[in-house]
């Protein structure tokens, strides 16, 4: 039988946590999850906006960036996808904008800015 080290157990709960070992449900594998989020982000004013983030190199930095946007006042989740070089967050647009989510990744160390809402998706 094959047993974890302690280090690898303790490293496995860390990336777990960070939401970089779990898949994140799709449209694809989770459709009536993709329908029903849509109601529930309309029905309690929450927008979900991209922003494109530059250097990112590691899990560190995707980290780094979940935090940096998790803090602000009026994020409600942040998913960070360093192969994309994406942030995905929703967001309680009474309290902030877009491009102040874009200022706060880029004062810490990175740079992003904000994909516009493709129509008719």
């Amino acid at each position: 039988m094959k047993t974890w080290s302690f280090l690898g157990i303790i490293g496995a709960l860390a990336l777990s946590g960070a939401g970089l070992l779990l898949p994140q449900p799709s449209e694809a594998c989770c459709p009536a999850r993709a329908e029903a989020a849509p109601a529930k982000e309309a029905a309690a004013g929450i927008k979900t906006a991209t922003l494109s983030v530059e250097g990112m190199t590691c899990a560190s930095c995707t980290v780094t960036v979940r935090m940096s946007l998790k803090k602000l006042d009026g994020v409600k989740e942040a998913t960070v996808k360093l192969d994309e070089r994406r942030a995905i967050v929703q967001y309680d647009p009474a309290k902030l904008t877009p491009q102040q989510m874009a200022d706060a990744v880029t004062k810490a160390g990175y740079k992003a800015t904000v994909v516009p809402e493709q129509k008719g998706s």
